[in-house]
């Protein structure tokens, strides 16, 4: 009713037209102005449409007329129209939200709902009445408490299947709480039997979910059955329904929805049954003594989302130092992006007061950042390969294990450095220096004022040292920053870090990518320079957000200090003095 408050000219327009249109027609019997439960603006209206009274209300939201005013059945038991949500729900009509603007009126909605019964209705000739109705999959699967997520590769393994075939298959489920009276299980078939008669892995399912950690996706059987003679259209509601149906396509001997050894009701399964269409999925789930019709889900290609240039990403592999806020930001988005193999090294455990600003969250507490993040790349792709070190760079650790570490490090090829520990940046950047790594690193400035990104690639940048040099050196002209720098991101000290989550993810963002540039090398290169300032707010040197700083740095290339051809060959001949007295 505050709509009435608000614009009241407009509530007797509404009143007047309504009035009009009623004096006009015959086919409008009754008109009642009501105020409804919530103090909603109603008018119930009885149509005369051939013969019969069909008796609606038009409801006036307080919103009115910026959103929608609608009709529906008095008696929310009805359901008189394809064009209409649902028994007792509202009528799609002419002007409906996706095209509504204030100038519609409650009578142009009665005007179109006599227009549609009129023809749906009639007597002799019915019409159906063409739908503008498009609802996306979400729309149509909202009141779907059971779905079944069919992935690419799933489809293309079961349509290679010959007909008449019954496959056993695994299966992973989990359940998401959608309200207080919602409960929507999702399944994912994880594995299928296999021409030796193995289970195999659907490749396109993450590990992360396949396995039970760290989901904790609970794991049943079932089978899927391929035939011809399947209609899609068979109504089964019931466990004996779907046994019958079982029966009727010949699979009673090779299917077996039998109780469990030990169990008095039946065993859960998910039954899959597929006609000729390969696309035409059937799913239904035995709970108990219970079945539930699966909604089938077609998942696109994960790739199609991708620029085409991106697939040879997965061949890369990435170390990244530090998983704290702008690390584990950093490895999912490479991950996301299709980048497949990744080095993740940091000695730090997330804990709770971590969760402002880092990627993982409240499932991760306790556990080493490093593992939780491998954990949060696991469920993004099934093929991604992730080795972890719980190792503090430039730290008190074993000499052995350093030599390890570094020598990882050395084998990947790029190095992100996400400590802004400058010790450990010096480390990295000698690694990378000596084995013609690419590196990119960046931090945050406290504050939430900016950030810096930076790289150095051999034959292209000056090294990484220089590139900090160069960096330092462009600082010390600039007046003193009002914070001091947020240099140790992967540990919290006392004095906590003022910059947020937005702001944190701002400057891990432009350090993804450009990790993403250096990887692809295009021709054209999106950051022509090797280090940029950032900012984020008009503080300091920046003027305002988005305010950017593009630094041309000089410096010492990677070739500096390469040892003379004198010095390879002594050194050759040493070791091979030493192989030889080793193998007397």
């Amino acid at each position: 009713m505050t709509w009435i408050v608000r614009q009241p000219t407009r509530f007797l327009q509404e009143r007047e037209v309504l009035d009009t249109l009623a004096r006009e027609v015959s086919w409008i019997r009754g008109i009642h102005w009501r105020i409804g439960d919530g103090l909603i603006v109603a008018v119930d209206i009885d149509l005369d449409i051939h013969g019969r009274i069909w008796e609606v209300d038009l409801t006036y939201p307080d919103a009115f007329p910026d959103t929608p005013a609608y009709i529906r059945p008095r008696d929310r038991s009805q359901r008189w129209s394809i064009h209409q949500y649902g028994e007792g729900g509202s009528f799609c009509l002419e002007w409906r939200a996706d095209n509504w603007h204030p100038g519609v009126t409650g009578a142009d909605l009665v005007r179109s709902l006599h227009r549609l019964l009129s023809a749906e209705m009639h007597p002799e000739s019915p019409t159906a009445v063409p739908s503008a109705h498009a609802l996306t999959v979400g729309q149509e699967r909202r009141s779907d408490t059971h779905r079944l997520i069919a992935t690419p590769r799933l489809i293309e393994i079961v349509g290679a299947l010959p007909p008449n075939t019954v496959k056993p298959i695994q299966v992973r489920s989990l359940l998401h709480h959608s309200g207080l009276d919602k409960v929507v299980t999702v399944a994912v078939i994880s594995d299928i039997e296999g021409a030796t008669g193995k289970m195999d892995a659907i490749p396109d399912v993450p590990k992360g979910l396949s396995s039970y950690i760290p989901l904790f996706a609970w794991r049943s059987d079932g089978f899927v059955m391929l035939s011809d003679a399947f209609n899609a259209e068979a109504r089964i509601k019931t466990v004996e329904d779907l046994t019958g149906l079982i029966a009727d396509l010949g699979f009673a001997d090779r299917v077996s929805l039998t109780p469990d050894s030990g169990y008095t009701t039946l065993g859960d399964r998910l039954v899959v049954v597929i006609g000729a269409s390969p696309s035409s999925f059937r799913c239904w789930g035995i709970e108990g003594t219970s079945l539930n019709t699966y909604a089938v889900i077609e998942a696109e290609d994960f790739a199609r989302r991708l620029p085409a240039s991106y697939a040879h990403l997965k061949d890369f592999r990435i170390g990244i130092a530090g998983l704290g806020s702008v690390g584990s930001k950093i490895a999912v988005s490479l991950a996301r992006a299709g980048c497949r193999k990744f080095l993740l090294i940091d000695e730090d455990i997330f804990l709770p007061e971590n969760i402002c600003r880092n990627e993982l969250s409240w499932d991760a507490v306790g556990v080493h950042k490093a593992e939780a993040v491998k954990e949060a790349l696991s469920l993004i792709a099934a093929d991604i390969d992730t080795d972890v070190r719980v190792y503090r760079l430039a730290g008190q650790e074993s000499s052995v294990a350093a030599a390890s570490v570094l020598k990882a490090l050395a084998s990947s090829d790029l190095i992100i450095d996400a400590t802004a520990r400058p010790e450990v940046f010096t480390l990295l950047a000698a690694v990378a220096k000596a084995h013609q790594r690419p590196m990119c690193w960046g931090e945050v400035f406290a504050g939430g004022i900016g950030g810096m990104i930076a790289r150095a690639r051999p034959r292209l940048d000056p090294t990484p040292l220089a590139v900090r040099n160069g960096i330092l050196e462009h600082l010390q002209t600039l007046p003193p920053a009002p914070y001091v720098n947020a240099t140790r991101y992967d540990v919290d000290g006392d004095e906590p870090h003022v910059a947020d989550d937005a702001d944190v993810s701002q400057i891990a963002s432009s350090l993804a990518r450009l990790a993403l540039d250096t990887l692809m090398q295009p021709k054209q290169s999106s950051f022509p320079y090797p280090a940029y300032l950032i900012g984020l707010r008009p503080e300091w040197v920046f003027s305002g957000s988005f305010d950017t700083h593009p630094l041309a740095i000089e410096g010492e290339g990677w070739d500096a200090d390469a040892p003379t051809d004198d010095d390879r060959n002594a050194a050759i001949a040493s070791l091979l003095e030493i192989l030889k007295r080793e193998h007397r």
